[in-house]
């Protein structure tokens, strides 16, 4: 009986024995798998954590979606963790300071093996999140450094877009509604924006963070900046090339009397020839030949030593005045005492020189010039140099060609008018560039294309262009590459405009590696701007260098705090496209009637001014972050949760 009891128990153990060891192995492998997934939440997190700060890191130089996800999956895969286990996406920052985040899960699958045994399924889900905050601390693009009035404001439908770039004003910034800005970052210094509907931060970003500090004016103490206002100095005590002195030679008068003409030739020490209606002249060798005053019946052609020497010298006491038909010079050393004339539909040609010319002794548009064109085809071959004592003037429909070539040199005094060089209406005056060494672009007077409405007009490229004047343009413009120094003010379309057909193309402004440098003396007759672009110019294009000391500074205003002449944008410039620094540390920078600066393709604009005011529909933006035009966004980046 007590061996039975015995055998019973014995069986009792064993059949709970068997009904507990699934239980037991179950729950010895929930603690080992529990184990397994705590080391791949820890792995996971970290994956998470490096990935996030990738991503945000591209995100913040691309400001791509498909590169922010790129990188989180390339960070992840570098760390054993397959790309479709990473997920991403830009979200409010969990901070809740309104900036955005990245935000990236990594998730993973833990197989079950004996905890099996107690539940249904064959892995669990091993999740880890990681968000890393998009701070908004980019360079700023806009920036207003007065503290007095509103620093940077926006009215009447206009649009300030600094997508990539902070707006920065020592005192406040105004964008009420009906008024539209757009930008990551938005500082002040005085009173914070009250009226903030028209605010709206950049894709992928959940709301412009908006603090108080004060604005920097990224150029002060630049040396380069300091160097170029500096030699306005200079350019303002600059002075005229003298007019020539030389030996007085007799009168000749090419009509279709030859007797006289071929005596008074001879006496000068040439041979002259008629062929009615042509004279051809001859001088053997070099000179220097003396003349008085040259002048032409109608239908006369005039070859005046056209086979010459280069290095031969003439030499005119007075003027040289075509009203026939034609007159073609030779190359040579030139030095006519008393101007240029050009009149009735001729044509005058000279070969290469140098060209030291006088004033007229006669009004030509109302002033005294070296060169008064109205005739209908004026060239100059080159390389040539250029000695204006007062200028040239070109008139309404007529063509003037100054050299060939890169090597030519400038030299231009003022006309009685105070102009340097004048245009009319529907004229077109090119001047080869002057880039070779010890070439040079003087102008002590103004460059005035104001009355030239349909005019085309290009300036030379130059190491320096050193204008004692202001510039004052009308109709297509081309200006060559350098730095433009003008004791004056610049003001485009101030009168007339605008674009043209010129050139082989529709032109308006261009100008493409240049900075401009300007004063701002007698602003007051300019609106009381140093800078000015109006009337109806509908293209306008500035690119600063991207290279040497004056790498991207585009225009440079009056730095002097006693001068507060400023920049305006006006008049239907509905297409100006500015690539640079554009500063104006005193004055304001004014947009209104419909005008649109900006958002051109690889265009980088940062403006600096006393204030920055947008009115009338107009429109503002920069498509980069600071100087030098790089791309980023500006954000900084922080790991948050």
């Amino acid at each position: 009986m007590l061996i039975a009891l015995c055998r019973g128990r014995r069986a009792s153990v064993s059949i709970f024995s068997a009904l507990m060891l699934p239980a037991l192995a179950g729950m010895a492998g929930l603690a080992a798998e529990y184990g397994d997934g705590l080391l791949t939440k820890i792995r996971n997190q970290r994956v998470a954590d490096i990935s996030a700060y990738s991503a945000a890191l591209t995100y913040s130089s691309t400001a791509s979606s498909g590169s922010m996800n790129g990188a989180a999956q390339a960070a992840a895969g570098l760390n054993g963790v397959p790309g479709s286990a990473v997920t991403s996406a830009l979200v409010s920052s969990p901070t809740g300071d309104g900036n955005s985040a990245v935000q990236v899960t990594v998730t993973s699958n833990v197989p079950k093996m004996l905890s099996s045994l107690l539940s249904s399924g064959g892995a669990m889900t091993v999740a880890a999140t990681s968000f890393v905050e998009l701070k908004a601390n980019a360079a700023a693009c806009i920036t207003a450094l007065s503290s007095s009035g509103v620093g940077v404001s926006l009215s009447g439908g206009t649009n300030l877009t600094a997508s990539k770039c902070a707006i920065a004003s020592q005192s406040t910034v105004a964008s009420p509604c009906g008024t539209y800005l757009t930008s990551p970052a938005i500082t002040y210094n005085t009173t914070a924006p009250t009226q903030t509907c028209g605010f709206t931060p950049p894709a992928g970003q959940s709301s412009i963070t908006i603090s108080k500090k004060a604005a920097s004016d990224p150029l002060a103490g630049n040396t380069e900046v300091a160097t170029l206002t500096a030699y306005l100095g200079t350019v303002s005590s600059m002075t005229a090339p003298a007019a020539p002195t030389v030996t007085a030679g007799g009168n000749i008068n090419f009509g279709y009397s030859a007797s006289s003409t071929i005596s008074q030739v001879a006496a000068d020490g040439c041979v002259a020839a008629f062929s009615s209606p042509t004279w051809t002249v001859t001088c053997s060798g070099n000179g220097p030949f003396h003349f008085g005053n040259i002048t032409t019946g109608g239908g006369i052609t005039v070859n005046f030593n056209t086979g010459g020497s280069s290095s031969a010298t003439y030499d005119f006491s007075g003027s040289i005045n075509n009203t026939g038909t034609a007159m073609h010079f030779g190359p040579g050393t030139y030095n006519i005492a008393q101007g240029i004339i050009t009149g009735g539909g001729t044509t005058t040609t000279f070969g290469a020189g140098t060209f030291n010319i006088g004033a007229l002794t006669t009004k030509c548009n109302s002033a005294y010039y070296s060169i008064c064109h109205t005739g209908s085809i004026l060239t100059f071959d080159g390389p040539s140099d250029f000695n204006l004592s007062n200028g040239f003037y070109n008139a309404g429909g007529e063509k003037l060609t100054m050299g060939s070539g890169t090597t030519n040199s400038y030299q231009l005094g003022r006309a009685s008018n105070g102009d340097a060089i004048t245009v009319g209406g529907g004229s077109v005056t090119t001047m080869a560039d002057a880039t070779g060494a010890g070439d040079l672009f003087t102008a002590d007077g103004n460059l005035n294309f104001s009355g030239g409405g349909g005019s085309c007009m290009a300036i030379p490229a130059a190491a320096n262009h050193d204008i004692n004047g202001n510039i004052m343009a009308a109709g297509g413009v081309v200006f060559g590459a350098g730095i433009y120094t003008v004791n004056g003010y610049i003001g485009i379309g101030t009168s007339n405009g605008g674009d043209v057909s010129c050139f082989g193309t529709t032109l308006g402004i261009s100008a493409t590696d240049v900075t401009f440098v300007t004063s701002g003396a007698n602003a007051s007759s300019n609106l009381g701007d140093a800078f000015y672009v109006g009337a109806g110019y509908a293209h306008v294009s500035m690119t600063a260098p991207t290279s040497g000391a004056n790498a991207n500074l585009l225009v440079i205003g009056p730095t002097s705090s006693s001068n507060t002449a400023g920049a305006v944008f006006t008049g239907g410039a509905t297409h100006t496209d500015l690539s640079g620094a554009f500063y104006t540390p005193n004055g304001a920078v004014s947009l209104s009637g419909g005008s649109k600066v900006g958002s051109g393709t690889g265009q980088c604009l940062e403006v600096i001014g006393a204030q920055v005011s947008l009115s009338g529909g107009s429109a503002l933006a920069s498509t980069c972050a600071g100087l030098g035009g790089t791309s980023s966004t500006g954000f900084s980046v922080a790991l948050v949760q």
